[in-house]
Formats: C-alpha cells, sequence, structure tokens
C-alpha cells in the first residue's frame, strides 16, 4: 500500500514516463481538445466496465464515467460556442451566462449553426429533449461529482439553514449500454456540428432522449441510489480513484494514450481528494450538521482550507507520539495541491473563468511520479478516516453502555425509594 512520504511534490520527474503540456492554441481549439480528452476517458471506461462483467465495478465506476461523458459534451458546446463568438468580452459573457448548463448552452449556438449548417431538425431536438432531461439532474455538472447538492435559506429570524437535496433516493438501475450509446451519439452530432460534416453520423432512432434510462442485462446496468449510503462520500472516492487508477494503468500499458488520458485522469483524482476531505468533515468529525453543512459551504473546492477544519480532529483521534511527521508530511501534499489547482479547475478546463490560460507555458510531468502523488495522498485520507470511524463506533458504544447503565441504576433507585 502506498503512504504519504516526507518530500511531496507533484512536479519532480523520476521516470522516462514523461508528458508535456502546452496550452498555446486559440481557445476554441484548446476546448476541443480537451473535449476529446474527457469523451475518450469516458468511452475507455465504460468499454472497460462493460467487459469486465463485475457488478461491483458497474456499480462503482459509474459517477465517474457519468461525469466524465457529461464534461465531455459541455466542452464541445463551448468549443462550437467560441468558433462564432471571437471578441474576448464575449467569449466571457457567454460562460457567464450559460455557465454549465447544458440546454441552454445547445440554444444559445443554434442561431450559428442554423445560419452556417443544414441542421436536422429531429436530431438537435433529440439534443434538446436530452440535454433538458439532463437538466432535471445535474443542472450544475455537480451530480455526479458529489452525493448531495447544499442549499440555503433563512428562517424568520434571517439566519442561514441549510439543507441537503441528493442526488439519487432510491435504487436505480440504469442501462449502461444505452447510457453509453446515448452520450456518444450526442457528442459525435455536436462533433459533426464542430467539424461542418452535419448528416454524415446515424443516429439510432430507438434511442430515447431519456438521459438515466433503467433496464438492461444483468452484466450490462449500473445500480446506484442504495438508502443505507445514498448520503455517504465513499462511493464517490471509491469511483473517482479507482477510475482514475485505471486510467493510468491504460497509459502504462500505452505511451500513445498519455496526451490524451493524463488530464482526466489528473481531474478525477484531484476531485477524489476533495471529496475523501469532506468525507472526513461530514461524517466522522465532532461538527453539528448545520456547522459541517455551513463549512463545506464556504470552502467550495479549497483543500486547504477542508484539511485545515479537520486536522485538529484528526490528530485527538490517532493521539501520535511525540514528535511524530505524518500530519506535517501530509499539510505538504495538501498544501501543493491547493497552490496549483485551488479552484479544482485546472485539470477540468483548459482556461479560467476569466479566460486566463492554464500551461500557457510548457509544462512537463512524470506521470508515474503524479499517480504516486494521488495515490498516496488518497491512501493517508483513506487511512484516516477508516481510524476514525473505528474509533467512532468504540466511542459511540461505550457511551451507550455508560447510559444502559446509568438508566437502570436510576430505575432501581426508583424502586428502592417505594
Amino acid at each position: 500500500m502506498k503512504w504519504i512520504g516526507t518530500n511531496a511534490d507533484i512536479y519532480k520527474i523520476d521516470s522516462g514516463k514523461i508528458i508535456k503540456i502546452e496550452n498555446n492554441n486559440d481557445l476554441g481549439i484548446l476546448l476541443k481538445l480537451y473535449a476529446e480528452k474527457f469523451q475518450l476517458s469516458a468511452y475507455k471506461l465504460t468499454e472497460y466496465l462493460l467487459k469486465s462483467a463485475s457488478i461491483s465495478k458497474l456499480d462503482n465506476y459509474f459517477f465517474a464515467v457519468a461525469y466524465l461523458f457529461r464534461h465531455s459534451i459541455e466542452l464541445i458546446l463551448k468549443a462550437i460556442a467560441f468558433k462564432y463568438i471571437s471578441n474576448i468580452e464575449d467569449r466571457s459573457e457567454f460562460l457567464k451566462r450559460t455557465k454549465h448548463n447544458l440546454h441552454n448552452l445547445l440554444l444559445e449556438i443554434r442561431p450559428y449553426i442554423e445560419s452556417d449548417i443544414r441542421v436536422d431538425e429531429d436530431s438537435f431536438c433529440w439534443l434538446l429533449e436530452l440535454f433538458r432531461d439532463i437538466n432535471d439532474i445535474d443542472r450544475e455538472s455537480d451530480s455526479f461529482r458529489y452525493p448531495f447538492g447544499i442549499s440555503t435559506k433563512k428562517d424568520w429570524l434571517g439566519n442561514k439553514i441549510y439543507s441537503i437535496h441528493p442526488v439519487f433516493t432510491e435504487q436505480t438501475h440504469i442501462d449502461l449500454v444505452k447510457f453509453g450509446n446515448k452520450m456518444l451519439i450526442a457528442y459525435k452530432i455536436l462533433d459533426s456540428l464542430y467539424k461542418d460534416t452535419y448528416g454524415e453520423y446515424k443516429r439510432d432512432e430507438e434511442l430515447k432522449p431519456i438521459f438515466l434510462e433503467e433496464g438492461g442485462s444483468y452484466y450490462g446496468q449500473s445500480v446506484v441510489g442504495y438508502k443505507y449510503n445514498f448520503k455517504e462520500y465513499y462511493p464517490y472516492v471509491k469511483a473517482y480513484t479507482n477510475s482514475a487508477k485505471y486510467l493510468y494503468e491504460l497509459i502504462s500499458n500505452d505511451d500513445t494514450l498519455k496526451d490524451f488520458l493524463f488530464i482526466p485522469m489528473c481531474y478525477l483524482y484531484r476531485n477524489a481528494v476533495e471529496i475523501s476531505l469532506k468525507e472526513t468533515l461530514f461524517e466522522e468529525c465532532s461538527f453539528e450538521l448545520q456547522e459541517a453543512l455551513k463549512l463545506m459551504n464556504k470552502k467550495k473546492h479549497k483543500v486547504l482550507g477542508l484539511w485545515n477544519l479537520i486536522k485538529d480532529e484528526i490528530e485527538e483521534h490517532a493521539n501520535p507520539p511525540k514528535g511524530d511527521k505524518t500530519a506535517e508530511n501530509a499539510f505538504k501534499y495538501i498544501h501543493q495541491l491547493n497552490s496549483i489547482d485551488g479552484g479544482a479547475d485546472l485539470f477540468r478546463y483548459p482556461f479560467s473563468k476569466n479566460l486566463n490560460v492554464y500551461f500557457k507555458k510548457k509544462h512537463k510531468f512524470d506521470v508515474d511520479n503524479v499517480n504516486d502523488f494521488f495515490e498516496e495522498l488518497l491512501s493517508f485520507l483513506s487511512g484516516i478516516n477508516g481510524m476514525m470511524s473505528a474509533h467512532n463506533e468504540i466511542m459511540a458504544e461505550i457511551k451507550a453502555e455508560w447510559e444502559g447503565e446509568m438508566r437502570a441504576e436510576m430505575s432501581s433507585n426508583y424502586y428502592d425509594y417505594y
């Protein structure tokens, strides 16, 4: 098992498996390149799941697969828009206006493509219906990254009240074959719009514009939304960690894939770190529900902020010997990751919300070292979460036993009195 070391360095070069990243193209071209990376990653993972005939993998990896597909579609929609919108202020306003909303993105680009390309109305309406259905589940592109959303409202005194909105509230048997085919067809339609080759694809008329359609064969479906864990972070941590590991495995076996799979691999790992920290804060720390939700809502994607909230309780549970450097070593990993990707966008988009290009200057990464960096950190975070969970269970049992004894003693004294 990998574990955190003393000198965390995501930029360290140790092996010969080097990737060079330099984003010096037009923003629209960069969006299209990133769309291809995420689409291929989603396809490779789906292919692996369907071939594995493993129920645990089919269920477990789905969240990452759904996010990768969904994100590839968002990226290519924005790439199409940037073909027609060239002014930097107009591009910035377009992104602010549409955000992650696939349905609105498609409506926004419709006037451009209709004036430039002969659009098949049936296929375009199919896309609109599909994206409208996606909006009901995942309007903000976070339903497959987190187990629940957090909303706020004010009570009659003006105090903020935080509420949880789980993504899946009942067991759902998703037809993974149909899901994958729909996502691929949607991407191909948009790809043909981007390339001005509209009409060269063939859409399966039997596929309905329903995002998560239930059914499928036993080894062709992903089951999510189990009642016993529908609010837990663990399934998501596992999904993102294992999916990233599989992409790394593909790169290790085929060096030509690194230019396509490295960026999605890093994003999957990065999100796994964030939700692992939130898992500890929400499920194992002593914060009351409202306080925990308030803190997570405030820190959002800041891994260093999340770490600072939980580090003291980790120390209390671990009770390390004097001079132990484990927490100090972990901080180095967290601090470095937060420094290079505090907003969780570096491996998600080619540029920031302000249209500042990431990796404008050439960066070299050692693929093996980057994978080790994330695996070591995630192994540590999994370890502390397990340790705190076990300790909390023991303390809960002790408390329950003590309270039982106290009730029995009080009851005995009451009858003795009479």
